[in-house]
């Protein structure tokens, strides 16, 4: 879908000790989790450094501002560019650093004895306004949102995604998290989420085009309800078609499914069409009418089910380099379609017969 990882664990908060801490719980609660395997946090632990943390109530007491301070420090370590040289032969421009000796900022003890001018005109040493302490610092700080972000990422094997995934929420639902943090699950998962309602809304939008279409050529809106009854039949062919070769509701066996929605609908429309020029046309009896057509139009419901079973099979059974990966939108239209297939010949009349059984007690009722 795009995402670079499966399982992408986001944690939002400022305080860096803190994130970095939940991410190494994230990461043994991901190791807990049957499937989930590379398992890496984003932050680094980063390189060692040595912290100046300047004292305000120190630093007033000198007439200094803390601003002053780090200009003078970042001074003599980094160095202030004074002038700039000009070569007279090349005309080539020179920046002039001034800063510290090397020997002089060599140790943590050269930076302590730092000298910092007071209002009064003589010199302390940092150590009065500030301490140093010795820590590591991240290599790189990512953000989100304006909030320092820390990913933990893993993939997935042997297992499907949309499991894999319910679990580390209900297992992240239950960590205790500090004020000030979020933890949350994104990454594929998100995107499956995302295109699962869009292929949801897909899949309603279709049945509901068939039915206008169909209540626009049938010229009722109750007949074109009989036959949309075939599409509910087809999902229970798939489910177990999924369940029984080991795939799972994906994108591609969803896909699978709204062609399904197209496919399955033929064949009630061939049947309740047939019933219909028997009982209303030509004057057949109910039950007569139903059984004819149902005798009449198995043949033509067949062919039309068999040869795009047929003809979804070498995709099914995943023929070809990177077949696999459309095996299952073949394998829920297949399944789909032979469950319905025979279904809609006994559903379909049964309800048909009740549906007309029913309208014509009503005439006689009120006449």
């Amino acid at each position: 879908f795009g995402a670079d990882e499966p399982i992408d664990v986001e944690i939002l908060g400022y305080d860096i000790p803190t994130g970095t801490r939940l991410a190494k719980d994230v990461e043994a609660l991901l190791r807990d989790v049957r499937g989930v395997t590379d398992i890496q946090i984003g932050r680094e632990e980063g390189l060692p450094e040595f912290q100046i943390r300047i004292r305000p109530d120190r630093v007033s007491s000198f007439g200094l501002t803390t601003s002053r301070v780090s200009e003078i420090v970042r001074g003599a370590i980094e160095g202030i560019e004074a002038a700039i040289y000009v070569d007279p032969k090349t005309g080539r421009e020179h920046k002039i650093r001034v800063r510290l000796r090397e020997e002089d900022r060599r140790r943590p003890e050269d930076l302590i004895r730092l000298p910092i001018p007071a209002i009064n005109g003589k010199a302390i040493p940092l150590a009065n306004v500030a301490e140093i302490v010795q820590t590591r610092g991240p290599v790189q700080l990512e953000r989100k949102y304006q909030q320092r972000i820390v990913h933990v990422t893993a993939n997935t094997s042997g297992r499907d995604l949309g499991s894999i995934a319910s679990e580390i929420e209900e297992k992240i639902s239950k960590m205790k998290i500090p004020e000030g943090f979020s933890v949350t699950l994104k990454g594929a998962r998100l995107e499956q989420k995302e295109a699962f309602q869009m292929l949801l809304f897909s899949l309603v939008l279709a049945i509901l085009l068939v039915y206008m279409v169909l209540a626009s050529q049938f010229g009722s809106l109750l007949h074109p309800f009989l036959i949309m009854f075939s599409v509910p039949l087809g999902f229970i062919g798939v489910l177990w078609a999924l369940f029984l070769t080991g795939n799972t509701l994906s994108v591609i066996s969803f896909i699978g499914i709204i062609m399904m929605v197209g496919i399955v609908v033929s064949n009630a429309i061939i049947l309740i069409e047939f019933i219909n020029r028997l009982y209303k046309e030509e004057g057949f009896e109910l039950k007569e009418a139903i059984v004819r057509g149902g005798r009449i139009r198995l043949r033509p419901i067949l062919m039309t089910s068999l040869t795009t079973v047929f003809g979804l099979t070498p995709m099914a059974l995943g023929f070809g380099e990177g077949a696999e990966a459309n095996a299952s939108l073949a394998i829920a239209v297949i399944g789909g379609l032979l469950t319905s297939m025979f279904l809609t010949l006994v559903f379909i009349p049964t309800l048909y017969f009740m549906v007309e059984k029913w309208r014509a007690s009503r005439k006689t009722g009120s006449a």
